[in-house]
């Protein structure tokens, strides 16, 4: 990659995450490298090593005035991509929820995608199948696309507050102990059947918690509720787990978030409701609520039912990353980024 930034813009970025898919990326890559210039024309390519690697690196991006920024890898690696672009914009132009205001995407590169991790979900909620010719076909003759991007402050692994962007779904409670065992899968394993066994394992694990939720409406309105659930799924895109059809009615563009909770009584009712998520149907099943809001807090209203978990009262899974646990609050960045979508959406 350049190092000047004057000679670095007018040229895209592709950031690649080579331990993506268990190392499937970084063992593909040349390969995809050639695929992606084809698709793009000539472009930098930077590989991550750690993490936190891809943020510094999109961040630099917005600096060396780069027009676009590719992301090769999982979900997790888009995530830390836009968390780097968001944060590399001058103080001047950056986002300030508590004012309502975003930074002009048209000072931020566009965001394109090579899903090649497990789950591909943003590209879903995008209209991109996870398959690497709809990705490139997207990135050569696909639009640029506003969308919202999430804001969320939660407690970090560590115990120290954390603030992060994040661009799909953050859910509480079941997800992020399947981000634990999904990581854990053996290789060979799919996606789908990997995020299915994790799923299952974490039904057994989770207790259902008790949460004070305050939101603020659509129509702008405070409201609290008591939620006692098993997982709690804040949503700006539609799917995640790798195809699971949580948030059927999201939009990424419309300023709102899609809050889907798990309040039912058994592990093997939580089981059925399963099995429906993938179709969608589980929104009409007893013990599934949903409501929409701007924004919204999660709190511990008391301990957990039954033993504690395992791995943090309520884990948190951000774009498919296990990062904290509750509380959490969570809001909507309107119109942040521009990212390169099919020009009709799958």
């Amino acid at each position: 990659m350049q190092s000047s930034a004057h000679s670095a813009a007018g040229r895209p970025l592709v950031i690649a995450n080579p331990v993506a898919r268990r190392g499937r990326t970084g063992r593909a890559l040349p390969e995809l490298v050639v695929a992606i210039r084809e698709a793009i024309g000539e472009a930098d390519i930077a590989e991550t090593r750690t993490r936190g690697d891809a943020q510094r690196l999109a961040a630099a991006a917005v600096r060396e005035r780069r027009p676009l920024v590719v992301g090769l890898g999982g979900d997790g690696t888009l995530s830390e991509i836009v968390n780097g672009l968001l944060e590399g914009v001058a103080p001047d132009h950056a986002a300030d929820p508590a004012a309502g205001t975003s930074p002009d995407p048209a000072l931020l590169p566009a965001l394109g995608i090579v899903g090649t991790g497990t789950g591909g979900d943003y590209g879903r909620s995008l209209g991109i199948p996870h398959e690497l010719d709809a990705y490139l076909a997207a990135l050569r003759g696909g639009r640029e696309r506003t969308v919202d991007i999430g804001r969320a402050r939660f407690t970090g692994l560590d115990g120290r507050p954390v603030e992060r962007y994040w661009l799909n779904v953050l859910s509480a409670g079941i997800g992020g102990l399947v981000d634990r065992y999904t990581a854990a899968a053996p290789a060979f394993v799919g996606g789908r059947v990997a995020y299915a066994q994790a799923t299952l394992r974490a039904i057994l694990v989770c207790r259902r918690t008790k949460l004070l939720c305050r939101y603020v409406t659509a129509g702008g309105e405070s409201r609290e509720r008591l939620l006692d659930a098993h997982a709690v799924a804040i949503c700006n895109g539609r799917t995640f787990g790798g195809g699971m059809n949580i948030a059927p009615m999201a939009q990424l563009d419309d300023g709102l978030l899609e809050v889907i909770a798990f309040q039912t009584t058994t592990r093997l009712r939580l089981v059925g409701r399963f099995k429906t998520v993938y179709a969608g149907t589980h929104l009409l099943e007893p013990g599934v609520d949903h409501f929409t809001c701007r924004e919204l807090e999660l709190r511990p209203a008391g301990p957990p039912t039954g033993s504690r978990p395992r791995a943090g009262l309520f884990p948190l899974d951000v774009d498919g990353d296990a990062l904290g646990d509750v509380p959490v609050a969570a809001g909507i960045v309107r119109a942040a980024l521009r990212v390169r979508a099919p020009v009709t959406p799958g």
